[in-house]
């Protein structure tokens, strides 16, 4: 077959290779955890409050303990005892008119009123005065609770021994102490002292 070509086969396009295979892991790898939670962040604590700063107080030598001569300087001698007075013009009233007190003076501002007490000590009333107890001896404990009762004293239970002196520290051995405990309209606590 003169003049005809020669038909030649085209070779189909080369397969890409393979890419090589990857190696196992020889360990397998860790399980997927949740994602860690942050922690709870904590609220910063309050700022302390601050300590009053005082002077040092000066050292003193060690005095060995003693019993004070006669005429030692004491601190034995009640002049004054404060106690809280929520309503001034009542409590004026109550230790006035009820419990007999006599009344010296009332000073407005700051809201002070002054009572005499028998041996030269002052009963003080004021409104800004912490709360405090406040003892009356009395001759008669029958007496003294029948006529406050007769004034419209309630009293926290009846007449009552607190103390039986038997080593006589606070006078006659064998000495006893009762009292009675009421409040005045300010809530603070009153007693009445005898002693048998």
């Amino acid at each position: 077959m003169a003049g005809a070509k020669g038909k030649t086969k085209k070779k189909p396009p080369a397969k890409p290779a393979k890419p090589a295979a990857r190696p196992k892991p020889s360990v397998k790898p860790a399980a997927r955890s949740a994602p860690a939670k942050p922690a709870p962040v904590k609220a910063a604590p309050p700022p302390p409050t601050p300590t009053p700063v005082f002077p040092a107080a000066p050292a003193r030598p060690h005095v060995p303990t003693k019993p004070l001569a006669a005429g030692d300087f004491t601190l034995d001698k009640l002049h004054q005892v404060a106690l809280t007075a929520t309503n001034l013009d009542i409590a004026v009233e109550f230790y006035r008119d009820v419990l007999g007190l006599k009344f010296i003076a009332r000073f407005d501002p700051p809201g002070l009123a002054f009572f005499a007490l028998s041996g030269g000590a002052r009963l003080l009333l004021s409104t800004t005065a912490s709360s405090a107890s406040l003892y009356f001896i009395v001759d008669s404990m029958d007496r003294a609770v029948a006529e406050l009762k007769k004034r419209g004293v309630s009293f926290l239970h009846p007449p009552t021994m607190i103390h039986r002196d038997e080593a006589g520290n606070f006078g006659k051995k064998g000495n006893e102490e009762w009292m009675a405990f009421f409040k005045d309209p300010s809530g603070n606590l009153l007693g009445l002292v005898t002693k048998k």
